[in-house]
């Protein structure tokens, strides 16, 4: 019983050392009016990234009939060039690969005109706003040694881009 009155005595004593330590430390933090101290595993959170849900593949949907869906998506967007509202011209019949140019001509105190020649040989004249090649081909500008064209394409993520075609004055040298 002796021993176990000793005990008691040495844990009590013990307990009211350490006791007034802890007291202090609580009162240095409630003294200067601060938040408690983050945990160190908290301040190391880390945020996900942002996600656009309209991109992301469906799971359920298989490759065949994305590659479907796709494809009516570009039919769509072909339909809506502003290319194919209006009626051909008869340049538009030929390949740009398969036009020639031949000459450029400005008249004074007037705009640049060109002379295409298609593969029979015959001659027709282009000004700025005509349409060229079986693509859609607007005629933008002529100077003296070129056409130049912007076409209107799909590119492969199917949105309508401007693309810049030339046709140069052949060389004598070159025929």
């Amino acid at each position: 019983m002796k021993h176990l009155s000793l005990f008691m005595y040495a844990l009590l004593a013990s307990l009211m050392m350490v006791q007034p330590a802890a007291a202090a430390v609580e009162d240095t933090s409630a003294t200067a009016n601060e938040e408690p101290a983050m945990p160190d595993a908290m301040s190391r959170l880390m945020v996900a990234p942002k996600i656009d849900i309209k991109k992301i593949r469906d799971p359920f949907l298989s490759s065949f009939e994305k590659n479907r869906l796709d494809e009516a998506e570009r039919f769509k967007k072909r339909r809506q060039l502003p290319s194919n509202k209006r009626k051909r011209e008869v340049l538009e019949q030929f390949d740009l690969s398969t036009l020639t140019l031949v000459a450029t001509f400005k008249k004074s105190g007037r705009d640049w005109v060109a002379s295409v020649q298609d593969t029979t040989g015959k001659a027709y004249t282009v000004r700025r706003g005509n349409y060229m090649g079986k693509r859609g081909g607007r005629v933008e500008k002529i100077d003296g040694q070129t056409v130049y064209l912007v076409e209107q394409m799909i590119d492969p993520a199917g949105e309508i881009v401007d693309k810049q075609v030339t046709l140069t004055l052949a060389e004598v040298n070159d025929l």
